[in-house]
């Protein structure tokens, strides 16, 4: 999958990147990867770091792992990274 730049996207762009990277995940699992195989050979997760709350990043990742599309948690994911985006502006 190909890594997007976040600080570019707008609040709709995230979301669907989000989504992207879920379908990702779940495409790679249904070839039979392994989680921890997939993990160690992408870095699709690593520029959220920056942008999520050390406690929340945790949450992040079981969340685009195992494909939890809730409006409501995906809608909190996105209100995380855009408040640090405009710290970091």
């Amino acid at each position: 999958m190909e890594k997007k730049d976040i600080r570019s996207m707008n609040r709709n762009d995230i979301k669907q990147y989000l989504l992207s990277i879920q379908d990702f995940f779940k495409q790679s699992l249904d070839k039979g990867n392994d989680i921890d195989f997939i993990l160690d050979n992408t870095t699709i997760l690593d520029d959220f770091e920056d942008y999520l709350p050390e406690e929340e990043y945790p949450i992040f990742v079981i969340t685009m792992l195992n494909g939890f599309k809730s409006d409501k948690i995906i809608s909190t994911l996105v209100d995380k990274i855009e408040y640090k985006r405009q710290l970091n502006d």
